[in-house]
């Protein structure tokens, strides 16, 4: 195995872990509020008591959307670098692969559509409903979940391409 394809696999398993930490850092933090919440510890009950229970988990939630937003700006410029440093390296390749080129071109640009179309949209719906009641949902809450359905069905796509193109190299050298 030459050094570029060396390179090229390990940009494309940073790529696909980087998806992988993202999606199960983002799935934890809400489940992390409820288990801290259902499992106080008493000096945080002691000076959340003034608070009460239920704005106590409307701020918790609100940091650990916060959290979860810069992670995904984060996600987002790294996605980018990622993919125009590995499409670089496959346009290197001799011979030249079109479909090398095309998938890393194909991910390449969903993961700008991610960063600088849905990300955008995905924190202002989400910020507009933070402080809102939950019960009955608000109705932006479809829009949200719509937004976020789309995101995670583009990033999905875009991580079984990058698993189909590393399982590709790594069984082509």
């Amino acid at each position: 195995m030459g050094r570029m394809q060396a390179l090229m696999i390990a940009l494309m398993g940073a790529w696909i872990m980087s998806t992988l930490c993202m999606w199960f850092a983002a799935t934890r933090s809400f489940a992390t509020v409820e288990s801290v919440i259902m499992r106080a510890e008493p000096p945080f009950v002691e000076i959340t008591k003034p608070l009460g229970e239920a704005p106590t988990r409307v701020v918790l939630r609100h940091m650990a959307s916060e959290i979860n937003r810069s992670l995904f700006w984060g996600y987002g410029a790294l996605q980018i670098g990622l993919g125009a440093i590995l499409f670089l390296l496959v346009l290197r390749q001799t011979p030249r692969r079109a479909l090398d080129a095309g998938l890393v071109a194909a991910m390449l640009v969903l993961a700008v559509i991610l960063t600088l179309v849905l990300t955008p949209l995905i924190v202002a719906v989400g910020r507009s409903i933070d402080f809102l009641p939950r019960n009955p949902p608000p109705p932006e809450m479809a829009r949200f979940w719509m937004l976020h359905g789309a995101f995670t069905s583009l990033d999905g796509i875009k991580l079984l391409a990058g698993v189909g193109l590393l399982l590709r190299w790594v069984f082509r050298a």
